[in-house]
């Protein structure tokens, strides 16, 4: 009788060591999955943003054509699955420009921020020339 009590403890004991093992990797995964999608938020943000910069750079758009502009995302992956493209907005680009301390450049900043509030999620500066604008005509209107 007394082998059989300490056999049933041995067994209590070692499941209840496995389920608490269990239970630590499981968080373990989890705050690594949570840091993962932190991470990849934040590249998609950095790369908006210098995209951004970059289009001004070139020319192809005004720091005013890009204030407060959305940019969209893919929401719900089981939508997607669907067959069914939801694009909500997932960003807001907040664009400040001013002349820099160099003449010839400006500053740019470009925040990226969240449609609906105003805390910023990213924030890239840039000092530079924002590539061709358009000329004054002598009639006065632009090229």
């Amino acid at each position: 009788m007394n082998r059989r009590g300490f056999m049933l403890l041995e067994i209590l004991l070692a499941t209840t060591a496995a389920v608490l093992v269990a239970i630590a990797g499981f968080a373990l995964l989890d705050r690594v999955r949570s840091r993962v999608v932190q991470a990849t938020e934040r590249v998609e943000m950095s790369d908006l943003a210098c995209s951004a910069l970059a289009m001004m750079e070139a020319g192809l758009v005004s720091p005013e054509n890009m204030h407060g502009s959305l940019h969209r995302g893919v929401i719900s992956l089981e939508d997607v699955e669907a067959g069914v493209m939801v694009r909500d907005p997932k960003y807001r680009l907040d664009v400040e420009s001013a002349p820099s301390a160099w003449p010839g450049l400006v500053q740019v900043d470009v925040s990226v921020l969240k449609p609906e509030g105003d805390d910023v999620l990213y924030r890239a500066e840039h000092d530079g020339g924002l590539g061709p604008q358009p000329q004054a005509r002598a009639g006065g209107g632009a090229l």
